[in-house]
C-alpha cells in the first residue's frame, strides 16, 4: 500500500512512509504498523492511495505525479509525454538492434542456418519494431 501526507484537501508529500512520519513527528511513539491503522493516519493528515497500473513506456514517457482524489479515495496518477520522433526512431533501432544480437552470434546463426533463416529472423524481429 501507498500513502501521503494530505493538509487541506492537497497531497503535502507524496509518496509517504513510516520514516517520514518518524521524521515529522519526533516527539510522538508509533506503533510498527502505524500506517496501516486508520486512526492513526486520521490523526496525521496521511491518505491511503489507491494503485493505478502504470502505462506502457512503448510510445510515451511515464512519469508518477501526484494522487489526486476520485470518488472519495486518493488515487494514482500517470502523466504521460508523447516521446519525440528522434526518440522513437532510438527505440526501435535499439530493440531492433538488442535482437539481432552482436555480429558475431550474427554471422553464427547465418553459418548455422543459413542466409534464407537469417534474413526471416530479421523481418520477425522489424515487424516486432516497426519504424
Amino acid at each position: 500500500m501507498t500513502y501521503a501526507r494530505v493538509e487541506n484537501g492537497s497531497v503535502v508529500r507524496y509518496p509517504y512512509d513510516f520514516l517520514l512520519l518518524r521524521k515529522d513527528n519526533p516527539s510522538t511513539s508509533f506503533p510498527a504498523d502505524a500506517l496501516e491503522r486508520a486512526d492513526v493516519r486520521s490523526t496525521f493528515n496521511v491518505v491511503e492511495v489507491s494503485e493505478v497500473s502504470k502505462p506502457s513506456e512503448d510510445v510515451n514517457h511515464v512519469n508518477e505525479a501526484n494522487p489526486v482524489l476520485v470518488n472519495g479515495t486518493w488515487t494514482q496518477v500517470w502523466e504521460e509525454t508523447p516521446r519525440s520522433a528522434e526518440e522513437m526512431a532510438a527505440k526501435v533501432a535499439g530493440a531492433r538492434l538488442a535482437e539481432y544480437g552482436r555480429p558475431e552470434e550474427q554471422i553464427e546463426f547465418i553459418t548455422e542456418n543459413g542466409l534464407e533463416a537469417w534474413q526471416a529472423k530479421v523481418d520477425e524481429i522489424k515487424a516486432r519494431h516497426p519504424k
